[in-house]
């Protein structure tokens, strides 16, 4: 770019151009001004292409810039100023055009900001056009086109001055406002270029002359950011960097970084050394390793054989093409632990069959969207945060296996056994008392609904059962009875029962089922109550 040679978007550039130039010889024809349209299109989207090349290099820029602030911070600022001046002329140029598409359609309202030059009606238009870029002078001197010839040439001038002398002489930017030469009747540039040019080619020659702008200050940008290479390594102030796969490794796996200039090239090699490098001489004192490079990037490999905190240092050794060394030191420190996995359950160190039994599940270091955690014997459904809740158990063990991805690789984690306990018995009481056994008096014993199951306060577990039979023993006159009950309701038949004992006879609730939280049933102890 930074030569008189044309790169290939320039030479299509200038092809464009001479399509546009054999088009205005010709009549004015539909199909004439269906190939301006198609000519614009195409100047647009090289118009996209060359935006995309020139963030590119901004983004370079930036880059070289926050490595080397001191070096990169003046041509950087003179990058921003191109910037500016093409965001400019672009901004004029495109105001222009939506000024030449109002005025020859007879837009209002801004409508030219939405319609694409296709559909609009008056692209053969050339009076209009010609009025504007022209004027009423003869040279064009009074028209639009005279005020963008000199933004034109302002702006070349003022792109050129960015550059070094040497740079600058040798920099082509394509941009050109000259006056015709043995052309009589179009003897400037403003005439050649817009004079009784319809609207759609007044459109396209403007649009072919912004992707010259563009050409131009990607050219200038390119050359500000190649003066920023002064030598093959190109700061004078680089700082190693140290890049791990991962700081936190497990027993018997491998720890492995890149170790690399934060500015390197692929074309010199540096020498890494790891060890106890003294930098008042230069040189590495004891024992000391070396480390493999590849393309500008060492690559440092050890085997992580026990645990603790492991802490390194070294240099970097970059020659320059002018024989002179220069050193980088540097140091890092990683983790080495054994697997380390916590699965506990939240209730209790154990779980029952039927119920819902929660758990949580961590390994340090590592996420938990990271863990993937199955059971053989269960359904383990997740809640988030690493908690899951464990269901459908059988009594017997549960084993929770717990697997992470670390670095795109799946790594056993350990895993944990747990109990499974049948769920306990409950202990039924009548509804009307707090205790399963005792005393009671005739009207309370008469009054009270039913018989209830509950399990043991000190069981951490929500779980409900319920009654679904039971028999009634009483001793009554010397006599006893026995009646069958389905339910855990006491029948009005049995009550009635009740209320032939005397004080001190004994009635005794017994054969008691009741279903479990777990769905199975159960037979549960008897309870007697002395009538008071």
């Amino acid at each position: 770019m930074a030569s008189g040679k044309q790169t290939p978007r320039q030479k299509m550039i200038g092809m464009m151009y001479l399509v546009l130039t054999a088009l205005l010889a010709l009549n004015v024809s539909k199909e004439i001004l269906d190939a301006f349209v198609t000519v614009n299109a195409g100047l647009e989207n090289t118009g996209v292409g060359i935006d995309k090349d020139i963030r590119a290099l901004y983004a370079e820029f930036d880059a070289r810039k926050s490595v080397d602030p001191l070096r990169v911070q003046d041509n950087w600022e003179k990058a921003q100023q191109a910037k500016k001046l093409s965001k400019d002329i672009n901004t004029y140029i495109d105001l222009l055009k939506k000024r030449l598409i109002r005025e020859t359609e007879g837009f209002s309202n801004h409508e030219e900001d939405t319609i694409r030059l296709q559909f609009v009606d008056a692209k053969d238009n050339y009076d209009i056009p010609t009025n504007i870029l022209i004027g009423p002078s003869e040279d064009g001197s009074n028209g639009e086109a005279r005020i963008l010839k000199q933004k034109l040439e302002a702006y070349e001038n003022q792109l050129l001055s960015l550059l070094e002398p040497d740079t600058r002489k040798a920099m082509n930017l394509n941009i050109d406002t000259r006056d015709p030469v043995n052309e009589p009747e179009l003897k400037t540039w403003e005439l050649k270029t817009f004079y009784h040019s319809p609207l759609a080619a007044s459109v396209a020659l403007l649009s072919k002359i912004q992707d010259d702008v563009k050409s131009a200050e990607s050219d200038v940008v390119d050359a500000l950011l190649r003066e920023t290479e002064a030598d093959i390594i190109p700061f004078d102030t680089v700082a190693a960097r140290i890049v791990a796969q991962s700081n936190y490794v497990l027993l018997d796996e491998n720890y492995e970084a890149d170790i690399f200039l934060a500015a390197f090239n692929k074309t010199l090699k540096p020498q890494i050394y790891i060890g106890d490098y003294d930098p008042a001489t230069g040189k590495m004192r004891g024992a000391f390793d070396s480390v493999n490079v590849e393309q500008g990037i060492g690559k440092y490999l050890v085997h992580a054989s026990s645990e603790g905190i492991k802490q390194y240092n070294g240099v970097i050794n970059m020659r320059t093409p002018k024989g002179q060394m220069m050193r980088f030191p540097f140091q890092s420190e990683y983790i080495v632990a054994r697997p380390a996995l916590t699965v506990s359950a939240i209730k209790m160190n154990v779980m029952y069959a039927g119920l819902e039994n929660p758990i949580s599940v961590s390994v340090p270091g590592i996420p938990n969207e990271k863990l993937r955690v199955s059971i053989d014997n269960g359904v383990l459904t997740p809640k988030g945060n690493g908690e899951y809740m464990v269901t459908k158990t059988k009594p017997g063990t549960a084993n929770i296996q717990v697997v992470a991805e670390i670095d795109g690789k799946v790594r056993n984690m350990g895993s944990m056994k747990f109990r499974v306990k049948p769920l306990p018995k409950p202990v039924a009481r009548l509804s009307c008392l707090s205790s399963p056994a005792g005393t009671i008096t005739k009207a309370q014993l008469i009054a009270c609904p039913g018989i209830i199951p509950y399990y043991d306060p000190n069981f951490e577990f929500n779980a409900n059962a319920k009654v679904v039979s039971f028999s009634v023993e009483q001793q009554s006159n010397g006599a006893s009875s026995e009646v069958k009950c389905e339910g855990a309701s006491i029948p009005q038949n049995v009550k009635q029962n009740f209320s032939r004992l005397r004080r001190g006879e004994r009635v005794t609730f017994t054969n008691i089922k009741a279903m479990g939280a777990d769905g199975n049933v159960v037979s549960l102890d008897d309870i007697t109550y002395r009538v008071l």
